[in-house]
């Protein structure tokens, strides 16, 4: 009976052997399969009083080739491919966007620019003006176009953070089921290296969208976290995610619980998909989009002061005889209230800071960044309209105050002033409520030429309204210079203010006297009142208005400061708003300007090419480092076919050696049983 069972038993496991490996090769290119054996073992054997007689063989179960390290090493390698691939993909679209030599930004400041210079060259020229008009026009509107495509990237973002956020779920969802299944097949004693593998495979699938932990639970139910430690499975329950517009910002998605009011800041999802285009929206979409709006809204707030302080060809000009058109029109920097704020406070304004700031040079400068800001009322025992402005860029606190005034009536509440940009804010707001401050954002895609400017380039204040110039009695050779603005609060000679020079026995010197009295004179930047001594070539300032006298005069020689009628071959300003191509206009410190506007264009293009080239060098050294783990894993448990082969003629052979032991035993029964009849 003993080699009957014996048989029976080389039998089956044969069998199981053979149906083993027929899975092994039927799932050779199952995603996630790992190669199974069936482990093998001795039954107990009969003990008799010659020996321990052995009684056949067993399967003890059905192992998976498996390693808990090489799986998380894979799934670590797939998430950091996925995130850095996501973030080249969208990186590389705007290098390509702003570095390209003719749809990019830098031939439309030139083109700009070149034509100013031309209407300083011939400012009575009508023709000169159009194409500076002209040229203006395609600038806003390479700036709107680059904008538009900015926001493009933006709504791309959000629409596949939604895409993203529901695949995670419905992977949750598996993965739970999976869980339910697994731990109800482990009390029959064997794993389901079948289910096993597929949950492995959700996972790792799941990685590629974002970042998870894994931990066993003692009833072997996997439970799933993000690297931020979120929840996402927990035995077999799913804890939901979604995507959804930000209270501090409705046109930006962000990723919370589903059902619940917290928002889950963007680097608590890291890693996959969903981390690629978080970081390429915050390190790259955000900079990239503010730094077109800061170049936008500089060259049009400085163009737009030049021209404040300039004549037209109509005559008109800042002051008592009429308005100046601006050159440019820009909408108010972006103020945002947080949906779930409950005071009643408001933004009562928030615009660029005017006048601008000017360098000692008379350049314009402007002081913007290209940060975002937070506006966040404090909690007691601070007072509840008491407030803090952070620079979201580097998390400086940039001013601090308490509002007051009324809501919605502007010129009532607290003024704060910083970074080139004027807020302010009424009482009635309650502690946690906050703004989030947008000023660049939108600048680059509704900055237009002003209306008036297009229709009459008469406009254009290409002079200055002051004059200078020598009495043609003097006898002397000193010349004076045609002298510029360089004070936003300049004062208008209403008469003309004659400037004499002659000897002061009471002083000992050749000094030079004015016909009134100037609010402000200062001589070589110091502060001074007339009579000043006389040196040639000392830069004279006389309320705002800066010119020198050179060479030797004689005693009464008089120059003259006037109204600068009819100067419609003047120049002067119109070469001021040609250097602005080449000043110091931006980022600037309370004291001048850092940077010119081709410059900054520059240093973007510059780090948003690095980044791209560092995305596509990770992103290729992560595939490299995926690869590796794909083969480590293969290696261990891949179906390798030669192999199958090869145990399916062992088992095939055990089979039929086992088979034929059976017909042995067969026939010694048949013997047995006919020597007893």
């Amino acid at each position: 009976m003993s080699l009957m069972s014996t048989s029976i038993s080389a039998l089956n496991t044969a069998q199981i052997g053979l149906a083993t490996t027929q899975h092994n090769i039927s799932n050779v290119r199952t995603a996630g399969y790992s190669r199974q054996s069936a482990m093998q073992a001795t039954n107990y054997a009969t003990v008799t009083t010659v020996g321990c007689i052995g009684q056949g063989v067993h399967v003890e179960t059905v192992l998976r080739s498996y390693s808990d390290i090489l799986t998380k090493q894979l799934h670590d390698a797939q998430t950091r491919s996925s995130e850095t691939n996501a973030y080249y993909s969208m990186i590389s679209r705007i290098d390509n966007l702003l570095a390209d030599p003719d749809s990019g930004l830098s031939p439309m400041m030139a083109g700009f620019f070149k034509a100013v210079q031309d209407v300083a060259a011939n400012p009575a020229t009508i023709s000169a003006r159009q194409a500076m008009v002209s040229a203006a026009q395609a600038l806003v509107t390479r700036f709107r176009t680059l904008e538009d495509r900015m926001f493009q990237l933006y709504d791309e973002t959000n629409t596949q953070l939604i895409s993203s956020i529901s695949e995670i779920n419905a992977y949750t969802d598996q993965i739970a089921e999976l869980n339910r299944q697994i731990v109800g097949l482990f009390g029959y004693g064997h794993p389901p290296n079948d289910l096993l593998d597929r949950r492995d495979q959700l996972v790792l699938e799941l990685n590629e969208l974002v970042k998870v932990n894994t931990y066993l639970d003692d009833n072997n139910g996997l439970n799933v976290f993000t690297s931020s430690g979120q929840s996402l499975v927990v035995g077999a329950q799913t804890i939901k995610l979604e995507a959804r517009p930000s209270a501090a910002d409705p046109e930006r998605y962000i990723i919370a619980q589903k059902g619940s009011i917290v928002e889950l800041p963007d680097s608590y999802m890291s890693g996959g998909l969903v981390g690629g285009l978080m970081l390429f929206r915050r390190e790259a979409l955000d900079p990239a989009a503010n730094s077109l709006g800061q170049i936008a809204a500089s060259i049009a707030l400085t163009m737009n002061a030049q021209q404040e302080l300039g004549q037209d060809l109509l005559g008109s000009i800042n002051g008592d005889m009429g308005f100046v058109s601006q050159f440019f029109t820009l909408s108010s920097p972006k103020s945002i209230e947080n949906s779930r704020n409950t005071g009643t406070g408001i933004v009562n304004s928030f615009e660029f800071t005017v006048p601008l700031n000017m360098s000692a040079d008379g350049n314009f400068y402007t002081e913007l960044t290209n940060s975002d800001y937070e506006v966040r009322f404090l909690s007691p025992p601070a007072g509840p309209d008491d407030f803090i402005i952070t620079r979201l860029s580097d998390k400086r606190i940039v001013a601090t105050g308490t509002a007051t005034g009324t809501p919605g009536v502007p010129g009532s509440g607290t003024i704060v002033q910083f970074d080139g940009l004027t807020l302010e804010l009424s009482t009635g707001h309650r502690a946690g409520d906050t703004y989030r401050l947008e000023p660049t954002r939108e600048v680059a895609r509704n900055i237009k030429v002003n209306q008036e400017m297009a229709g009459d380039v008469r406009r254009i204040a290409a002079a200055m309204p002051i004059r200078t110039s020598a009495d043609p009695n003097n006898s002397g050779v000193a010349q004076i210079s045609a002298g510029e603005i360089v004070s936003v609060n300049y004062v208008m000679p209403t008469t003309p203010w004659e400037i004499t020079y002659s000897y002061s026995t009471v002083n000992s010197r050749w000094e030079l006297n004015i016909n009134g009295t100037p609010g402000s004179v200062d001589v070589n930047g110091v502060p001074q009142s007339f009579p000043i001594p006389y040196n040639s070539g000392d830069t004279i300032t006389i309320d705002g208005f800066r010119f020198t006298i050179t060479g030797l005069p004689d005693d009464g020689d008089r120059f003259i400061l006037e109204h600068n009628d009819g100067g419609i071959a003047d120049s002067r300003n119109a070469v001021k708003m040609g250097a602005l191509q080449t000043a110091l206009t931006m980022n600037g410190t309370p004291t001048s300007g850092v940077s010119t506007f081709q410059t900054t264009y520059a240093q973007m293009t510059s780090k948003i090419g690095t980044q791209t080239k560092t995305a596509l060098s990770n992103g290729m050294a992560q595939d490299l480092v995926l690869n590796q783990a794909i083969e480590k894993r293969s290696e261990l448990a891949g179906v390798n076919l030669d192999e199958e082969a090869a145990n399916m003629l062992n088992y095939q052979h055990s089979y039929q050696a086992a088979a034929r032991m059976l017909n042995t035993v067969s026939v010694l029964f048949d013997t047995l049983l006919s020597i007893r009849s």
